[in-house]
Parts: C-alpha cells; structure tokens; sequence
C-alpha cells in the first residue's frame, strides 16, 4: 500500500514538472514574439487594446515633474510656455527650440518674444537655428539625453502644391527626425519598460496627413516602435495658440487654435525599440 501511494505521488508530481515547463515555454515563447519583427504591430495592438482605448477617450498630459523636455519645431514658443507654466518646478529641465533665426522668428510670430522671456524667468533654456533632422549631431545636444522630446504639427512650410511632393518632403522631414531623435532619448528600452523616453509627434487628422503613414516612418528608422496615441487636446494647455510654419499675420492668420481645433489632432508616441530586439533582427 505504501509503495503504490509513493508511485502515484511520483507521478503526479511527474505531471506537474511537465506542466510547469510547458508553461515556462509558453511564457519565453509569448515574450520573445511580442517583440518579434513581423508580429510586434500586432502584438503590441492586442495587449494594449483596453489600455488605448481608454487613454484616447479621455485628455492626456503627457509630461510629468520628473520629465527633461525637449520640444522642436516651436513656433511662437506658446506651447512650451504653456508646459513651463504647468509644470514651474520643472522648467529647469527643458529645452525649448526653433528652426529660425531669433530675428527671423520674432518677425514670423509677434508673441514669441514674451512667450520666450516666460520660459527663460522660469529657468528654461531656448535655443535657435535648431534643426530637428541633425539633432544628434548638435554640438547643443552633445552628451544630452531627454525624458520626452516633442514635435507638434511638424511641416516644411515650402508651399509645395504637388500633393505627392508635399507628402514626401514631410515624410523625409519626420524620416530624419526620428533618426536623430532616437539618439537622445534617456534610456533604451527593455522589454517595453514604459518609464523610458519617449518622442511625441502631433498632426492633424485626415488628408494630406494620414498619407505620411507617420507610424510606417518611426518604424524604419529601424530604432522605433509606436507605443500609442491619443487625442490632442490644446484647451489642455493655458496660452497656447496654434501658429503655421510660415508664420502669423493679424486679419489673415487663423487667431488662437482655430486651424486645429476642428481637425481630430492626434499625438503619436514612440519609443526606442527594445535592446533584445534589436540584437535578434541583426542576427537573423
């Protein structure tokens, strides 16, 4: 009688080694292909599903105390003075920038010039002639790493009329963006740690916009993978008024956010694709 309890407790326990190591393989398999290649858009979509759903139905500040910014492409700087106001205590750490010059940028925007004292009194740092596509090798940039780097409503302002043309300049413009970018975010990321940096994009909704397939962009970079998205919402953000690349004119110019406040603005999160990940692609 003892003997055969002995041998039944052997198989059972038999048993549940073998399920433990299906499970275990189970869970190896389930980790390395959330990061595979071909399935990681999917994947990614699937496990997020309920998380993204509720983040878009709902406004979102994305910035913390904690975080260093960096924002490109600033226009008349309202929107960083906006975030410097929202978050003083954290001022010290961001860095706000433009593609013009200082003169050439005051005379584009007529409320830069107070937008830009604000953040400079509150300990930020803006910076001028910054191109968003050689980020990396700024020597403004050397040895820096941010939290969060910001490029809303991104445009080459050229007036090009060519529908196609126009798409494409924009796409190499946001193509070289991400390339560089990626360089100076805070960390690599690790099994999709979300506490590491991150870049967000803003755009307008519908066409020409969704035909720069931003998403498609960040991803051949071969650094980026897209962590969602949710609504851009500029009633979230006190002072801040939308202005067009090519600058603002009184009477002429939509006034406050007028050219965005109807257009379903959305704003696409990225970050730098997991360091396991990157090693597997450059085996295979």
């Amino acid at each position: 009688m003892y003997c055969f309890l002995s041998n039944k407790n052997m198989v059972k326990k038999k048993k549940l080694v073998n399920t433990l190591a299906r499970f275990q393989e189970k869970r190896k398999k389930a980790i390395l292909n959330e990061y595979n290649p071909l399935k990681s858009d999917k994947l990614l979509l699937k496990t997020k599903n309920k998380n993204h759903k509720q983040q878009t139905q709902k406004d979102v500040i994305p910035f913390t105390e904690e975080d260093s910014i960096l924002l490109v492409g600033e226009g008349n700087f309202s929107f960083a003075k906006s975030i410097a106001d929202l978050l003083p205590s954290a001022t010290y750490k961001m860095v706000a920038t433009c593609y013009d010059s200082e003169s050439d940028l005051k005379e584009k925007y007529n409320d830069a010039a107070e937008n830009i004292e604000a953040i400079e009194d509150l300990g930020g740092k803006v910076l001028y002639q910054i191109d968003a596509t050689k980020l990396a090798s700024s020597k403004q940039f050397k040895g820096k790493r941010f939290d969060k780097i910001v490029f809303n409503f991104p445009h080459v302002g050229a007036g090009i009329k060519d529908q196609d043309r126009n798409i494409l300049i924009n796409q190499k413009l946001l193509q070289s963006f991400f390339e560089n970018a990626a360089e100076l975010l805070t960390s690599r990321v690790l099994y999709n740690d979300l506490n590491d940096g991150e870049i967000l994009v803003t755009l307008k909704s519908g066409n020409p916009y969704d035909l720069w397939d931003i998403k498609k962009l960040a991803k051949s970079s071969g650094k980026l993978i897209t962590k969602t998205s949710f609504q851009f919402n500029p009633n979230l953000y006190p002072g801040y008024h939308h202005r067009r690349t090519i600058g603002f004119e009184e009477g002429l110019s939509k006034s406050e956010n007028e050219e965005i406040i109807d257009k379903n603005c959305r704003t696409y999160v990225f970050i730098n694709k997991p360091v396991e990940l990157k090693k597997k692609k450059e085996k295979g």
